[in-house]
């Protein structure tokens, strides 16, 4: 082979791999992108998986035909802005919010990219979306309030202490969504006629001894955990101190149950995502946030953590069990 020759041959496939190169940039760069801000330490969690999953469903497989960007808070409300505004500057397709904080992030940041929420809150009454029908703007999405539920919530702790008289709440005081949440309860303990205390945490290092020092004085018999991302940082020592002060615990997210919380009744929240799922894959193909309405919850769920009423000496009435999605024994 002469040299004129062996020259052409590299050549030519330095141009092949050039060529396949920009190919797969411009292929990646037309990938469809989701920018994912997720709260706590662990990389995933059964929402996500139950996400990635139904976008699979839809046809898009993750490193294929579409990108997931995550960014990991690491627990810190206080950097949920800065991620957000870097998925922002990043320019992904669609934001996935999952919690009250990134949903403000996002929408104070960004007016032009699509913003799916899974609100914990009202999203009308939070000042999201104009209303449930009709979002307006960059955002729509799911919230897993449902008008009632703070009522049962109430309800089902006068099943379990038909005698109760007095609750505490625990809540964040500056998160945005536990103070619509408190609101909420007080009316529920209004209708029910019985009293409600009060216990009001701060981050970032919210006082817990003291907040269950205040459910003491008070003669509190049962405590209600309003969810936000900070309290979900110290889930596992609540309930240690529920416990220890033998209060009925009632929260609404199953995580809690998990972490020693009594009992739980809220929205399925892997349903939740899974739906998200639903609109992130119509948004993808061209749909417009303003024209999808924000929908609530439509399957729930109740669980019991029966080590937990063991340990405060609780004997759960059969008719609140035999209703029990999931019983941990």
């Amino acid at each position: 082979m002469t040299a004129m020759k062996r020259q052409i041959i590299v050549i030519t496939a330095l141009l092949l791999a050039s060529g396949s190169s920009v190919a797969a940039q411009q292929q990646a760069k037309a990938m469809p992108r989701i920018g994912l801000i997720v709260s706590a330490s662990k990389p995933s969690s059964p929402q996500l998986k139950a996400f990635r999953l139904a976008l699979h469903d839809l046809g898009y497989v993750e490193g294929k035909n579409i990108l997931i960007e995550r960014r990991h808070a690491e627990g810190r409300l206080d950097r949920m802005a800065e991620l957000v505004s870097d998925l922002v500057q990043k320019r992904v397709d669609l934001i996935l919010a999952p919690n009250n904080v990134a949903i403000r992030a996002a929408v104070k940041a960004t007016t032009s990219i699509p913003i799916v929420m899974v609100s914990s809150i009202d999203p009308v009454e939070a000042g999201y979306v104009k209303s449930f029908t009709h979002p307006g703007g960059n955002i729509t999405g799911l919230t897993s309030i449902s008008r009632d539920l703070s009522a049962k919530r109430v309800e089902l702790l006068i099943e379990l202490l038909p005698k109760i008289s007095r609750f505490s709440i625990l809540w964040d005081a500056d998160g945005p969504g536990p103070a619509i949440g408190f609101r909420k309860y007080e009316a529920a303990a209004h209708a029910f006629k019985l009293e409600m205390r009060s216990l009001e945490v701060r981050g970032p290092k919210p006082d817990f001894e003291k907040a269950f020092e205040g459910a003491k004085a008070a003669r509190a018999e049962a405590l209600i955990v309003v969810q936000n991302p900070l309290i979900s940082q110290y889930a596992k020592q609540v309930f240690e101190l529920a416990i220890k002060n033998r209060l009925v615990s009632m929260t609404e997210e199953g995580q809690f149950v998990d972490a020693g919380g009594l009992i739980s009744y809220g929205a399925n929240v892997a349903d939740l995502y899974r739906r998200a799922a639903t609109y992130a894959g119509k948004i993808l193909k061209g749909a417009k946030p303003s024209d999808l309405p924000v929908e609530e919850p439509n399957q729930f769920e109740l669980i019991i953590n029966l080590k937990t009423a063991k340990k405060i000496a609780l004997t759960i009435p059969l008719t609140v069990l035999g209703r029990a999605d999931r019983v941990i024994r």
